[in-house]
């Protein structure tokens, strides 16, 4: 059919529906004010429009939610403009006393709602697809999760019906794209020589700190141990170890947790892990590549959020005691914040589930033959011993807990350390016991009868 007969077709359908309006009672007046008439709606209206979906169903769907007030008008008004078959499917956002013109033009527009799903940085492929799954107005499955470290986390725009796998293709070609970037420009005498382990070691940076400017403090931290040939001996490692690459550890690391023999523990194994752990984002993999430059080997948190960094095992350990101290000063402060509630509520009668606090703190008793180690507790104000059944049981808990995998061992000493009691065993077996002064004595008293 030739394009003349079509722009002829079309002309008659449009006389023939302002035939229709003129002899319902309209008139082109009428007809121009009811495209123009603004509606009554005081809040943006978010309108879908599916693929395949004629002009006459979109014109009834905008009467329906009270949008237009003439379906005739909507439809001639399309006609004369010449495009109402390109009225575009997707999610249109129809502002506040929008006039039937104003929605025409954005329908014929395009103009779609913006949606954005946001993927934060440290998270595993798997848990990237949970959000995914998750995130209303994509559309379709996914395939199975690629391997950690080719997605790039970051925020990613996107329309109403957008396939998943889209999203997808997007986050995998920027990871490509920034390592592909900043590689070029990376400090030559790093210890490692692939863009693979570059993004390992960004994975582990991700998860040891939230705080952006620590980045290549740390980075550097790890580069000088694995220059030294020190175990990196990073938690994060040993967390995706024990939960099979999930990341789901839902208490604290313990001694036994550490010595588990698995190719990411880097508490048994030297070097970088086999992959990457996690998604790293673009920060994190410039830290790692451009590191801090500095001589420090040890890190530990600081109560706070960040970190504080020492250059000798002796610093480590009193950082570490310092750590502790800030951790159970702040336990203690919310248990007392806690008990100050517990007594305004009990003051104006209200009847709520409570747990005992008692402000104390919690010290080693005797270790007993057996090997058991009895727990006492110290009030803080009276410094008198109290029954542990009094105490809140977190405290108790925290100085059950307290010396798991948090006693530092210098990884240096750490062989010497494992043969030192075997020796002392075998001397105290061959020594023979010294005699005593009084036996001595009675046979110096012998000899001179």
């Amino acid at each position: 059919m030739s394009k003349k007969i079509m722009a002829k077709r079309r002309l008659l359908i449009t006389l023939l529906l302002l035939l229709a309006i003129c002899l319902s009672g309209g008139s082109v007046f009428s007809f121009y004010n009811l495209l123009y008439e603004q509606n009554n709606k005081l809040e943006p209206t978010i309108l879908l429009v599916e693929k395949g979906v004629s002009m006459g169903e979109i014109a009834a769907q905008l009467k329906k939610d009270e949008l237009i007030r003439s379906v005739s008008v909507f439809k001639v008004a399309g006609r004369l403009s010449g495009k109402s078959t390109s009225l575009k499917a997707g999610e249109y956002r129809i502002p506040p006393r929008a006039s039937t013109k104003m929605i025409l033009d954005i329908l014929v527009n395009g103009q779609n709602v913006v949606r954005r799903v946001t993927v934060p940085e440290g998270k595993t492929s798997a848990q990237i697809f949970e959000l995914l799954m998750e995130t209303p107005g994509l559309a379709g499955e996914l395939p199975a999760p690629p391997p950690n470290g080719t997605l790039l986390p970051e925020t990613y725009t996107f329309g109403y019906g957008v396939p998943r796998t889209v999203i997808l293709q997007r986050m995998q070609e920027a990871m490509q794209k920034t390592i592909d970037d900043l590689w070029p420009y990376r400090d030559p005498d790093l210890p490692y020589t692939t863009k693979n382990e570059a993004l390992t070691l960004a994975s582990i940076v991700e998860k040891e700190t939230s705080v952006p400017e620590e980045r290549p403090r740390i980075a550097g931290v790890f580069i000088n141990r694995l220059k030294r040939g020190m175990r990196l001996q990073t938690d994060p490692t040993v967390i995706y170890a024990i939960t099979d690459g999930s990341m789901d550890l839902k208490r604290r690391l313990t001694h036994a947790d550490l010595r588990v023999d698995h190719p990411f523990n880097t508490y048994t194994r030297k070097g970088l892990p086999p992959a990457p752990i996690c998604n790293p984002g673009r920060d994190s993999i410039q830290a790692v590549l451009n590191p801090m430059k500095t001589d420090e080997i040890y890190f530990v948190a600081d109560g706070t959020g960040g970190h504080t960094f020492s250059k000798t095992f002796k610093q480590h350990k009193r950082n570490i005691t310092a750590w502790k101290r800030a951790r159970r000063q702040k336990r203690l402060a919310l248990r007392r914040r806690a008990a100050k509630k517990t007594a305004v509520a009990r003051k104006k009668n209200v009847k709520k589930p409570t747990t005992p606090t008692v402000s104390a703190r919690a010290v080693r008793g005797p270790i007993a033959a057996d090997g058991t180690v009895t727990i006492d507790a110290i009030d803080e104000e009276t410094a008198i011993a109290i029954d542990p059944s009094e105490v809140s049981a977190n405290l108790m808990e925290d100085l059950i807990k307290d010396d798991p995998a948090e006693k530092p061992v210098d990884p240096e000493k750490a062989v010497k350390m494992k043969t030192k009691p075997q020796k002392a065993a075998a001397k105290a077996k061959t020594k023979t016991p010294a005699p005593k002064a009084s036996q001595k004595k009675k046979k110096t008293t012998k000899k001179s009868k």
